[in-house]
C-alpha cells in the first residue's frame, strides 16, 4: 500500500473512528438490537465492548510486533503468501458487502424521510459518488474533514437526546433485564458487530504518525463510544418504550418530535444535514479503506484510481434488494458474520504469531 508523506495524528483518527462507529446509533441497529433483548437493549453495547476487548487487546498486541504494518501485511507475513491471501480476500468480500447494504440503508433512510418523492437510486448514486470522490482524495482529507465535523456532530446528537427528555420516561427502562440474562448474552455476542470497524482500523496505520497514537486513539474512541451508543439506545428506549421494536430508524423519528419553543417547531433539518455530512465522512472512509485492500490483494500501488469502479460495483450489490425490510436482514447478516469472522481472526493471529514464535523474537530483538 502507498504510504502518504504526511500521517494522520491522533485527532483525526478519534474523529474518524467516532463518525464511523458512533453513526449505528443513528439507524436501524438499535430497533435490532431492542427485539433481541426489549428494554435491555441498552446493556447491550456495554456487555459487547467487554467482550470485544480481548480479541481487540489480542489484535494490537499482535501488530505492535511488526511496526507501520497494516493489517494485510501482517496477515500475509503470518499465515503465509496463499493462506494470507486467502483470509484477506475472505476480509475484503465482508466488507465489500457491509458497505453496500449500510450505503443502500442510509439512502433509505434519506428518501423515506426526506425526499419521498426522489427515486432512492437517485439518491443511492449521490451518496456513493460523493462519498468516492472524497474517498480519491486520501485519508488525510478525510481526516482533517472528520476532524472539523466531529464535534459538531457529537453535540448535536446530545442535543437531540437531552430536547428528547421532554417527552421520554425513565419507567420504560423496566425491567431493566428485558427478556432475560440468557437472552441478554446471546445478544452482547450478535452485539459484538458493532466494533467490527476497529478491525479494519488496523488497515490505517501505516497512515498514522505513531504506533503509540494509534493504539492511544483505538482506546480512547473505543471507550467513547461503547458510552455513547449505550445512552444513546437507553434515551430511544425511554422515549418510544415498546413500539421502538417497531420503528424502523429510531433517530430521525426522534428529531421529529423535538422542537425549540414555538418559533422553531421543526428543527430536524438542522440534525439531518448534520447526520448527513457524519454519513459521507462514514462512507468515503469505508471506500478507501476497500480501495485499500483491493489494491494490496491484488498489488496495485495507485489504488485510489480504482475507488470510483468500486463504488460502482457497491451501487449494484446493494441495488439489487427491493425492500427496506430485505436490506435490513442482509445488513443484520453480513454484520453478524463480519463479528464472528474479525473477532476469531484476531485471536487466530494472534495464536498463529505466538506458535510461530514471533513475541519470543521480539522479546529477543528488545533485549539486545
Amino acid at each position: 500500500m502507498d504510504q502518504q508523506q504526511i500521517k494522520l495524528g491522533i485527532r483525526e483518527y478519534v474523529s474518524i473512528a467516532i463518525l464511523m462507529v458512533g453513526a449505528k446509533a443513528t439507524e436501524d441497529t438499535p430497533t435490532i438490537l431492542y427485539k433481541i433483548v426489549q428494554n435491555a437493549s441498552w446493556m447491550i453495547p456495554i456487555l459487547a465492548a467487554g467482550i470485544s476487548i480481548i480479541p481487540l487487546l489480542l489484535l494490537l498486541k499482535t501488530l505492535s510486533l511488526y511496526p507501520d504494518k497494516d493489517l494485510f501485511s501482517v496477515i500475509r507475513k503470518v499465515f503465509g503468501k496463499y493462506i494470507g491471501f486467502l483470509i484477506c480476500l475472505v476480509i475484503f468480500l465482508i466488507s465489500s458487502c457491509g458497505i453496500s447494504f449500510d450505503s443502500r440503508s442510509y439512502s433509505n433512510i434519506i428518501r423515506t424521510f426526506y425526499y419521498p418523492t426522489t427515486p432512492t437510486l437517485v439518491i443511492y448514486a449521490l451518496l456513493l459518488s460523493i462519498c468516492a470522490y472524497g474517498a480519491k482524495k486520501g485519508i488525510q482529507h478525510i481526516g482533517s474533514v472528520a476532524y472539523l465535523i466531529v464535534f459538531y456532530a457529537v453535540i448535536s446528537l446530545y442535543i437531540a437526546f437531552l430536547l428528547s427528555t421532554k417527552t421520554s420516561t425513565i419507567r420504560a427502562m423496566f425491567p431493566i433485564l428485558g427478556s432475560g440474562p440468557v437472552e441478554i448474552v446471546k445478544g452482547s455476542f450478535i452485539g459484538l458487530s458493532l466494533f467490527t470497524d476497529f478491525f479494519l482500523f488496523t488497515t490505517f496505520i501505516p497512515f498514522i504518525s505513531s504506533g503509540k497514537d494509534f493504539r492511544k486513539g483505538t482506546w480512547i474512541s473505543f471507550l467513547f463510544i461503547t458510552f455513547s451508543l449505550g445512552v444513546m439506545i437507553l434515551a430511544y428506549i425511554c422515549m418510544f418504550d415498546t413500539s421502538l421494536g417497531t420503528i424502523g430508524y429510531p433517530f430521525h423519528t426522534l428529531i421529529r418530535y423535538i422542537s425549540l419553543g414555538t418559533y422553531l417547531p421543526n428543527v430536524e433539518i438542522i440534525f439531518f444535514v448534520i447526520w448527513l455530512m457524519s454519513a459521507f465522512i462514514r462512507f468515503t472512509a469505508f471506500l478507501y479503506i476497500n480501495g485499500m485492500m483491493f489494491g494490496f490483494l491484488f498489488k496495485i500501488k495507485d489504488f485510489e484510481y480504482l475507488i470510483p469502479s468500486l463504488a460502482t460495483l457497491y451501487l449494484l450489490i446493494g441495488s439489487f434488494p427491493e425492500s427496506a425490510i430485505e436490506v435490513s436482514q442482509l445488513k443484520m447478516f453480513t454484520s453478524s458474520a463480519a463479528g464472528f469472522v474479525y473477532t476469531s481472526m484476531s485471536v487466530l493471529l494472534w495464536l498463529a504469531a505466538m506458535l510461530r514464535g514471533e513475541f519470543k523474537h521480539a522479546k529477543n530483538r528488545n533485549s539486545m
